[in-house]
């Protein structure tokens, strides 16, 4: 028939042909041992004159094959009951007398008879092959006239055994009847299939934890009770959960002992329904007893969770696992990846060690079990579970937008953002770049936003393990402003554009209306107005300026709200501009244009170590390139940092001199004033380093008549005096002596000697800082010996 399982059919084909399952598969060609398969279809179809896609189509249909314990009571026995009544009426033995679930006779209104009245012992009655009976009315062991000598009364089955014959025999004609459809003959198998479970249990006191049956058939008194048990209407006390919980062995049970896991799917919503004070959350989950109208699993040939798997995230979405549980206790991506896992259970037969097998994190049994009693017992009814069942029995009847599968695959072979980029978004966002630090986070946040993935479990570079460096996320996240998550949000999707996705929204969860609980246990994200966070948020950095985020924590705490909860609600809602300063600590930024002020400040209402400098660039530009200063001098009048300074001048297209440039600049640190208070040919001389002792040597030459007194008296190399004076008058444009020749290659000063000696001897003269000075005579002269740039000459 139609949508018939393969099992089912070939012990029915076995039995009208009087042969054994194995006679028939060695027919078959099938080899002894062998299970028959799908590999043995074109034996088995050339066996049976079907085609090869029928026999294929049997071992793919959706309804399981009874088992053998059911199937053994629909097989006709070899001992077959009869009704005398019909024997001495002249009927012949009918075929249908030695099914097991035919025990009463509707023509006479009378139980049929199992054994001979004289010697009782059962009739061995042979159904030869089409259904003929024969004609035989004694017994085959004494002969005694099996239509004499037997007193039936009425009621010996006790109850409706009319009724329940009559039953039994519709549903036996309907499983078989090719007018009915497919889902017809199904549901008369069902129904057939739970009337012979429940028989074969009231027949037998208890069933091994392996559904183990003895040889004992269901009697009719079982067979009436059954019906009445799988008849009781709804809102009544349901007696089958009891006789499950009657029937199976041991202290505790699993919610459908293995003896009843061959039920219909309608009677194992029964049992677990009647016995859900006894399950625990994940055979509540599993079953669907929190939903308030049951909802039994539909046959389908994979289980749902197989394919449920494929189409979900790594974790629950942010919003539902706020909705279920708004709580810190929480340990945030523990509970969403035990939730995914969880979403897997309604209607699934498979363990929770292979369902969570499917996950790409695969998160540990114990914790999703962990998580679930957790759960029940915080939120203290079943609403939490009711969600998760109604959540995930929604997902399988509704579009997923996203591939989340194709999604992790884009990020493991993408590099998401590149540090150029993310310094450009930075600067546009009016935000310090930071160091690799801070893109790493960056890129993680693109992970998270695409992907919806679990960072506890992610590959490498994006995992992140608890401690420190989750605590800066979380904060860095939060944090964002409005602009920085807007451009960040752009760049994900031109990520996904340029991969070819086009038709997927960035990020999605499931939408409310999904499930029919209107009263969280937890809260409503959704209806969080983010203003309030915005305005805590900004106080709470304000008064704790030291820190380089503002906790969260402290602001979840006085809102009242889980940090979960607050951070959500950030990233829907960004704040206009970052809890924290625009620039770091010690940051240098341009003056504005318009500012009336030219050179330096800092920003005011800062300390020292805090304060952050405004530079403006036409004056930075002019100390460096006209007056030939030194960045090091330069950060020292400002008080910033030289490498702070050396990196903003370079931002800014400053150009810096080339490598040995330090012979062009100005040592400010030892002159008094600025450069530019310096007459012009000083300014000249002092160019490059120890240019004060050049200068001061060139005072000594001036007095003195010889360079080689010069350096006996000072002690130094006669060249280091000859190689200072090149200098000088390389840096001044021309010779400062008239040469001489040897010994005395000193001679008068040039004009242009002259005047560097004047402006050297004022400038001298007219500095005040504190120098140590030694005077030595040369010729009856003094001189100074100092290394201070700013000492006087005296005669």
């Amino acid at each position: 028939m139609p949508g018939e399982p393969f099992g089912l059919w070939w012990h029915t084909y076995a039995v009208r042909l009087d042969v054994t399952r194995t006679t028939l598969a060695h027919a078959a060609g099938i080899p002894a041992g062998a299970q028959p398969g799908p590999e043995h279809a074109p034996g088995i179809a050339c066996l049976a004159g079907l085609s090869v896609s029928e026999v294929t189509a049997m071992f793919a249909a959706t309804r399981p094959c009874p088992p053998e314990h059911v199937l053994r009571v629909w097989t006709p026995q070899p001992a077959s009951r009869f009704c005398p009544d019909c024997l001495g009426e002249g009927t012949c033995w009918q075929p249908a007398w030695a099914i097991p679930l035919t025990f009463h006779c509707l023509r006479h209104n009378a139980p049929l008879a199992e054994r001979c009245p004289a010697c009782w012992q059962p009739q061995l009655q042979r159904i030869a092959p089409g259904g003929v009976g024969t004609n035989r009315l004694s017994c085959s062991s004494c002969g005694h006239n099996l239509t004499t000598g037997h007193a039936r009364p009425l009621d010996t089955c006790g109850g409706d055994a009319a009724g329940t014959q009559r039953l039994l025999a519709t549903l036996l004609t309907r499983t078989r009847d090719p007018a009915l459809t497919g889902q017809d003959r199904e549901r008369a198998a069902d129904d057939l299939t739970d009337l012979t479970l429940i028989a074969l249990h009231l027949s037998q006191d208890q069933v091994s934890k392996r559904g183990g049956f003895t040889r004992q058939l269901p009697a009719a008194a079982a067979l009436i009770e059954a019906t009445t048990l799988l008849a009781t209407p709804r809102g009544t006390r349901d007696p089958v959960p009891e006789l499950v919980t009657r029937c199976c062995q041991g202290p505790r049970s699993r919610a459908i002992p293995f003896s009843w896991q061959t039920a219909s799917p309608a009677l194992i919503t029964r049992i677990a329904r009647g016995r859900d004070m006894t399950l625990t959350p994940i055979e509540r989950i599993r079953y669907a007893t929190t939903l308030p109208e049951p909802a039994p699993r539909p046959r389908q040939a994979t289980d749902p969770a197989l394919t449920r798997a494929a189409r979900l995230p790594d974790q629950l979405w942010p919003a539902w696992a706020i909705r279920l549980a708004d709580d810190d206790n929480v340990d945030g991506p523990v509970f969403r990846s035990a939730m995914i896992a969880a979403l897997l259970l309604p209607h699934s037969q498979l363990q929770l060690n292979e369902l969570t097998s499917l996950l790409p994190h695969q998160p540990r049994t114990k914790q999703v079990g962990h998580q679930l009693r957790r759960l029940g017992t915080t939120s203290g009814d079943s609403r939490a579970l009711r969600i998760l069942t109604e959540l995930g029995l929604a997902l399988d009847h509704h579009d997923i937008p996203i591939d989340y599968a194709r999604r992790r695959r884009l990020v493991g072979n993408t590099e998401l953002i590149d540090k150029p980029t993310w310094d450009r978004y930075c600067h546009d966002a009016g935000l310090h770049v930071g160091r690799q630090r801070r893109l790493d986070l960056a890129r993680r946040y693109l992970y998270e936003l695409l992907t919806g993935g679990n960072l506890a479990t992610a590959p490498q570079p994006y995992r992140l393990d608890n401690g420190a460096p989750r605590i800066d996320h979380i904060e860095f996240c939060a944090s964002m402003p409005v602009r920085l998550v807007t451009t960040l949000a752009a760049h994900a999707e031109q990520l996904l554009h340029a991969a070819g996705i086009t038709a997927e929204p960035l990020s999605w969860q499931p939408p409310t209306g999904w499930v029919s609980v209107t009263r969280w246990p937890g809260a409503d994200p959704d209806r969080t107005d983010p203003r309030p966070i915005h305005d805590a948020l900004r106080a709470q950095w304000g008064a704790t300026s030291h820190n380089h985020w503002a906790p969260t924590q402290v602001v979840a705490e006085s809102l009242g709200i889980s940090s979960h909860h607050l951070r959500h609600v950030l990233r829907r809602h960004p704040i206009a501009e970052a809890p924290y300063p625009r620039h770091r600590a010690g940051a240098i930024i341009p003056m504005p244009a318009n500012d009336r002020e030219t050179g330096y400040r800092a920003e005011p209402g800062r300390t020292d170590p805090q304060r952050i400098f405004l530079v403006d660039l036409s004056w930075l530009r002019e100390q460096y390139t006209t007056w030939n200063r030194s960045i090091t001098h330069i950060a020292t009048e400002i008080g910033c940092r030289p490498a702070t300074l050396r990196a903003f001048a370079e931002t800014h297209h400053i150009p810096r001199r080339p490598r040995g440039g330090s012979r062009d600049h100005i040592a400010t640190g030892t002159i008094i004033g600025h450069p530019a208070n310096l007459p012009g040919l000083l300014r000249k001389a002092l160019r490059g380093q120890q240019a004060h002792h050049r200068i001061e040597r060139f005072l000594l030459m001036t007095e003195c008549s010889s360079l080689t007194q010069l350096a006996l008296a000072r002690r130094i190399h006669q060249s280091s005096l000859t190689t200072g004076l090149k200098v000088l008058e390389r840096n001044c444009g021309g010779p400062l002596f008239h040469r001489r020749p040897h010994p005395q290659p000193l001679g008068l000063l040039t004009p242009l000697g002259e005047q560097l000696c004047r402006q050297a001897r004022d400038y001298l003269a007219r500095s005040t800082r504190p120098r140590h000075e030694v005077t030595t005579t040369i010729h009856g002269r003094s001189h100074i010996n100092a290394p201070i740039a700013t000492a006087t000459t005296s005669k």
